[in-house]
């Protein structure tokens, strides 16, 4: 499984993605540093940046090493190259990659075999996470540029539901779409239709009126009794 050093663009990936690396360790290895109080800083940064290289130049070494055996196995083959291929040889590299990198570093950090397992695990899980979000990045990528090659005739699929879905279109989807009408029927919520809206505000409207007239009446019927006991009262003292 060696590394194909003739190949201009593995090369530039490992190059650039180690010196990458390398720079966030520094800035992690600088921060960690000032939160902590770690003196010397710059020690503690370059060594963190170190670190992170020498494991990123192995991850992406391997990775490359990988994804070169696999390309040679499918001209050994005969087989036809093609973008899915790619993306299933890309994510097997990434996760083997991760794996043997995360024991390595299991194993140096904590010396058990036991960590190695975990070590494993882990972070061939994180690599599978970041090839996917890649993947997936690049697929979205390339389906913009296709549209606009394509033009203005052509249109995205509103109706797509499926795995090819763009996450920003399913999204769409779901805005466009009532949450209430996808309630249960035996949910106490729903949404009211614009008749039965307005024959309840006509039936609060009816109720308001006579709830009006009735307090209306009952202060004609108020006044009607002050007046009385006020001529009742006035009549023993004209006398």
């Amino acid at each position: 499984m060696p590394f194909d050093f003739a190949d201009r663009d593995a090369r530039r990936r490992v190059l650039w993605g180690t010196v990458g690396l390398g720079a966030t360790g520094a800035a992690v290895g600088l921060n960690i540093a000032i939160l902590r109080n770690l003196q010397p800083i710059r020690r503690h940064a370059l060594t963190m940046a170190a670190n992170w290289s020498l494991y990123g130049l192995f991850f992406l070494a391997t990775r490359e090493a990988l994804l070169s055996e696999q390309r040679q196995k499918s001209r050994s083959l005969q087989l036809r190259p093609s973008l899915s291929t790619r993306e299933r040889d890309e994510m097997f590299s990434s996760v083997v990659a991760g794996g043997l990198t995360g024991g390595i570093l299991a194993f140096i950090t904590r010396g058990r075999r036991a960590a190695v397992f975990s070590g494993v695990g882990f972070f061939a899980l994180l690599s599978a996470a970041g090839q996917y979000t890649y993947t997936a990045l690049n697929r979205r990528r390339r389906e913009l540029i296709l549209r606009e090659l394509a033009g203005p005739l052509a249109k995205p699929d509103e109706s797509a539901s499926g795995p090819l879905a763009s996450v920003w279109t399913r999204l769409r989807q779901a805005l466009m779409v009532d949450p209430i009408s996808r309630l249960p029927s035996w949910f106490p919520l729903r949404r009211l239709p614009s008749s039965e809206y307005r024959a309840m505000l006509e039936l609060r409207r009816e109720e308001a009126r006579l709830e009006l007239a009735r307090m209306r009446s009952a202060i004609a019927a108020m006044d009607s009794r002050e007046q009385t006991l006020l001529s009742l009262f006035a009549a023993p003292a004209a006398q």
